[in-house]
């Protein structure tokens, strides 16, 4: 609990917050100091330690009562621990932060107003500023008009907007879910969507809560320092789990609720995604693979949705077309390599 007992604290929601953490040592003290400095007065820590081999059990302990610890005897990766969380906090509402990611001190206070402000919001989330290895900020989230003019969000809204613009506005370590839902929806699919979990939750919860967006920076993403999305991506040879979801719920009823728009955007996406996964087989030397998926992607897919840098994304297709048909050549996929896997972001 942050803070002394007060009579605030017996009549405020109690807030859970879930820290799943594996090898954190590098940015754990951070992230945990800007939780347990948290200006909302009722809440509960549990830091769940993910077979942790480096000093991250050590960092935890020096909170002592102020966190609450479960070490995992194996690792079993973010979601299973988060799905184990869940059966063991108590709070109203339930918090998912990360590790590596800091808060600001009003975040739970100001997602406790909206939710008791907007009872039929299920899920809740924040704008994000994101930072460099080193914190140094580089930019801001900033949402899509049609969804920065809306309270809250219904079925139809985020599955036109998961569509057109894939997940940019639901940062999932702003999460904050009311515990009745989780409990009403079931835990994350961590064994079948893994990291990708968060995305079908979150179009779970929506099918019968609605969610809500608060048009505040209220927390610092950091990128670019290796963590779990990061190693995802890296020289990637399989499809995006993102379209696996979403055509999941297309065929589940959300194919009547998709606009035309939306749909040619979600197949821009689509080829986008097909031909960066052919970049990646080409560094690796797979040029068979490569040229398989390449006769896959249709520059009518392209060509059809805004969505998508067009022009940069035609060029990229016809140039390694070229390229699949001839030996494969180093400076090219050195090229490719660089610029796709050794990004790197403001210092």
């Amino acid at each position: 609990m942050n803070g002394s007992a007060s009579d605030s604290e017996n009549t405020s929601p109690l807030v859970s917050i879930v820290v799943p953490v594996f090898n954190g040592e590098r940015y754990l003290r951070e992230s945990l100091d800007s939780i347990v400095n948290q200006t909302y007065p009722n809440v509960e820590i549990l830091v769940m330690d993910d077979a942790s081999t480096d000093s991250t059990p050590e960092i935890i302990a020096s909170y002592g009562d102020r966190v609450k610890y479960y070490r995992q005897a194996r690792n079993k990766r973010q979601y299973q621990n988060v799905n184990e969380a869940l059966e063991m906090v108590t709070g109203e509402y339930i918090a998912v932060y990360h590790a590596d990611d800091v808060y600001e001190p009003n975040i739970v206070e100001r997602g406790v107003e909206f939710f008791e402000e907007h009872p039929k919001v299920g899920a809740l989330f924040c704008h994000d500023i994101f930072i460099n290895a080193e914190g140094k900020e580089y930019g801001r989230l900033s949402i899509p008009e049609e969804l920065r003019s809306k309270v809250s969000l219904d079925y139809p809204v985020v599955l036109n907007a998961l569509l057109t613009y894939k997940n940019r506005f639901f940062p999932a370590p702003s999460s904050m879910v009311r515990a009745s839902v989780y409990k009403d929806v079931g835990g994350y699919r961590a064994d079948e969507f893994d990291i990708a979990s968060d995305l079908e939750m979150w179009l779970r919860i929506s099918r019968k809560y609605e969610i809500g967006i608060l048009p505040e920076h209220l927390f610092r993403y950091r990128h670019g320092h290796g963590n779990w999305t990061q190693k995802y991506y890296h020289v990637r040879t399989e499809e995006e789990k993102h379209f696996q979801i979403l055509d999941r719920y297309l065929a589940e009823g959300g194919q009547q609720l998709a606009t035309s728009k939306a749909l040619a955007a979600h197949e821009a996406h689509r080829a986008e995604d097909k031909l960066m996964v052919a970049i990646n087989h080409y560094i690796l030397g797979q040029n068979q693979e490569a040229r398989t998926l390449l006769r896959r992607i249709s520059s009518g897919q392209i060509i059809g949705s805004p969505a998508v840098q067009r022009g940069r994304l035609l060029v990229l297709l016809l140039g390694l077309r070229i390229l699949v048909r001839l030996p494969r050549l180093t400076f090219f996929a050195d090229l490719f390599y660089r610029r796709w896997h050794t990004k790197t972001f403001p210092a």
